[in-house]
Parts: C-alpha cells; sequence; structure tokens
C-alpha cells in the first residue's frame, strides 16, 4: 500500500496474512516472464511482503540484484530473515512507496509486481514510476487478481461471502478487485510495448496443499480484513464466523473447489530511437 493514499491496506499485516502471501513463490507466480530473468539481471518487486517471491527471483538471478520494496515495515523485516535463513546475498528489502520509488531512472531490468495494483488507488501514476526505473528494453511484469471471476464449489452462499469480503476490502483502500483483466490496456497506456496478457489460477492441489490453503484463507479473513469487515458492516461477527469454518471444512468435500484467476501482463520498455543526424556526425 502506498503512503500516498489515506486509505489502509485492507487485509492487513497479521500473521494470517503474511502466511497467505509466503504461500506464493517465484515458481507459482512468475513463469509467465521466466525469460526475461538472467543470471546477471537486475529486478525491482514492487510490494513484496514476506518475500517470499523476491528471494525465488533472486534465485533465478545469483549474479544479478535484486530489490524488493513494501510499505509495510514489519513485513520487511521478516522478508530480511527469510533471505537470511535461505543464505540469499544477492537480494536486499526496502521500505518504500511505487508512487515514489526511491532508484534513479534506469536501474532495473525487470520490475515485478504480484497482487499489488487491486489495492492501490492511481495506477497510472505507479506505471509511470516503473517505466521511469526500467532500463531501455527492460521488461514490466504484472500479477493481479480477478476477483469477479472466482470459482467456487460447492455453490454455497457461506463460501461466496468470502471474495464478497475480499472485494469490499480491496474498494475501501481504493484499489480495483479485477484490475488482473485491464493489465494489457494499462501497460499499452502508459508507453510500453509489445504487451502481451494471459491468464492463470491460483489453486491448491494436494489434499495437504488444499488444507493449508484453506486454513490461511480463513485464518486471513478472520485478521484485520474479517475485523474491517465487522466494523464497516458488510458482515456480523457470528456470520464471519460461520464463513471461515464453511471455507476451512472445504477439504473434507470431494470435489470442493477455490480457484482464485489472475491476469498476468508483460511489456517492454521502449529503446530510445537513434539520432541519425548524430550518428552521420559519427
Amino acid at each position: 500500500m502506498s503512503n500516498k493514499s489515506s486509505k489502509e491496506y485492507s487485509i492487513g499485516h497479521e500473521e494470517g496474512a503474511l502466511s497467505y502471501m509466503r504461500f506464493r513463490s517465484a515458481e507459482r507466480c512468475c513463469g509467465f516472464f521466466r525469460d526475461h530473468v538472467h543470471a546477471k539481471t537486475e529486478l525491482l518487486d514492487c510490494g513484496c511482503g514476506p518475500g517470499t517471491i523476491t528471494i525465488g527471483l533472486a534465485e533465478w538471478a545469483p549474479q544479478g540484484r535484486v530489490v524488493g520494496i513494501d510499505i509495510g515495515e514489519a513485513q520487511l523485516d521478516t522478508a530480511r530473515q527469510n533471505a537470511h535463513d535461505h543464505h540469499i546475498k544477492n537480494v536486499e528489502f526496502q521500505q518504500a512507496s511505487v508512487f515514489e520509488l526511491p532508484f534513479a531512472d534506469e536501474s532495473f531490468d525487470v520490475v515485478f509486481s504480484q497482487a499489488m495494483f487491486c489495492h492501490i488507488p492511481d495506477h497510472s501514476q505507479a506505471l509511470a514510476e516503473i517505466h521511469r526505473v526500467l532500463r531501455p528494453g527492460g521488461t514490466a511484469a504484472i500479477r493481479d487478481i480477478i476477483n469477479g471471476a472466482t470459482l467456487v464449489w460447492p455453490n454455497d452462499e457461506l463460501l461466496r461471502e468470502i471474495h464478497r469480503i475480499f472485494r469490499m476490502g480491496e474498494e475501501s483502500s481504493g484499489g480495483n478487485p479485477d484490475v488482473g483483466l485491464q493489465l494489457g490496456t494499462m501497460l499499452d497506456a502508459a508507453g510500453f510495448e509489445d504487451v502481451f496478457f494471459s491468464i492463470d489460477i491460483e489453486q491448491p492441489e494436494s489434499r495437504d496443499e488444499r488444507a493449508i490453503y484453506f486454513e490461511l484463507i480463513a485464518s486471513l479473513v478472520e485478521g484485520d480484513l474479517g475485523s474491517l469487515a465487522v466494523k464497516n458492516g458488510w458482515i456480523s461477527r457470528e456470520r464471519l464466523g460461520e464463513v471461515t469454518r464453511t471455507f476451512r471444512n472445504l477439504v473434507n468435500i470431494p470435489g470442493s473447489i477455490s480457484i482464485l484467476p489472475f491476469g498476468r501482463v508483460v511489456g517492454r520498455k521502449p529503446v530510445a530511437e537513434v539520432d541519425d543526424n548524430a550518428m552521420r556526425r559519427n
């Protein structure tokens, strides 16, 4: 979340939120731009949270430099500890806003963001900053949610409440819960070339993974996001308890699903045109 907005990050920074973000990894989330990351790539991860994805990206670029930024300092402490525990030396974490990136022009080869744009206002300003810090020919890679296309089975009203609460939380922070659909249009408008949009999904697979995932989502909703929902009258505390119990129980229902679609896009910062007159003079 940016300090440019007076809104608060809706899902909060409690352990439930951090655990959910730790479920995500470079392998799960970043395959769509893997070919743009090489051994010496210099990469910026905007909205890095506890750094799980960032550390994976640093492993993809062992001779490069990877920087994770987030507005939440507590998350960065966790990220630094994670990097230390994994013996990753080529990664650093800074507290910063995507609206005012503390880096010189043309500092990075790749700039990535995962599930950040759904929480923030003023996407054009964020993309302008991403564009500024990319080197000519560099890659912007963004992956974000499409809340309106979530799939849940059984078709239980209590299960659908989970996604309604997330949606209202994202809207309350000035974000857009369906921004994943718009990423290609946004990058094109921000001056990127060779823009390519695709879709993937977040879905746990094995029973053990499903149990962990459903527990993470339920715990997250019981944290800051649930408190915000009750405070704002989006749901009663009693019904919130019913919702999280029902969601946890999905692991015991044969054939149950909970699928969150993501839009993902890559775009290239144009290479500056060569001055023909200067070429002739040389």
